[in-house]
């Protein structure tokens, strides 16, 4: 009987131990890092990629826009000239903002997952960003590493589908029996109307 009241007491002191060598390694604290994350979203091909394909949107806008204003510099009472610039104008406007939110949300979506699988790889429990930190030591910063992680992705960025792309031009005819019906399958309607 004294040989089983010594085995259980010695294995709760080996449990014990073992439990205080756990606390031990944790109360080391967790393995953090930190990231410039404008600089990766920035520099990165894709970043880059994205700033691209937006200045050639744009330029391709500029293009537009120039066209019609020297047709209106030769015609300047041109109504119809006029109400164009501003349509395309205000079109540009709102597309180029759509266009903007898309390539930085596409950034984010994908410099989030780079950051997560980089932190399991590398076995970091937190990667903070740069930017929320006031004071940190250099070596915590591993910006240039995923950086060689972030250039490996490749992002496809293509225009959005715009309202105004879909509409009807004013000089096109009027939709037929046969295009309605095809209406009828669009995936969404404006909210508050019925598609007819």
């Amino acid at each position: 009987m004294r040989i089983r009241f010594m085995a259980v007491p010695l294995l709760l002191l080996s449990l014990l131990c073992a439990a205080c060598q756990q606390g031990e390694e944790k109360a080391s604290g967790p393995s953090i890092a930190v990231v410039d994350i404008v600089r990766v979203m920035r520099d990165s091909e894709a970043g880059k990629a994205g700033i691209k394909y937006l200045e050639d949107l744009q330029a391709g806008i500029q293009k537009q826009l120039d066209d019609i204003q020297n047709k209106l510099e030769k015609e300047p009472e041109n109504e119809q000239l006029q109400k164009q610039l501003q349509t395309v104008y205000m079109n540009a406007q709102q597309q180029m903002g759509e266009e903007q939110q898309n390539v930085l949300s596409q950034l984010q979506n994908v410099t989030k997952r780079v950051m997560d699988e980089f932190r399991k790889a590398r076995g970091y429990d937190v990667l903070f960003s740069a930017e929320t930190l006031s004071s940190y030591d250099a070596k915590l910063d591993v910006t240039n590493d995923l950086l060689v992680e972030m250039n490996k992705q490749k992002v496809n960025f293509v225009p959005l589908n715009s309202p105004a792309d879909e509409a009807p031009k004013a000089d096109e005819p009027a939709p037929g029996k046969d295009d309605a019906s095809k209406k009828d399958a669009a995936p969404a309607a404006p909210a508050g109307k019925k598609a007819e």
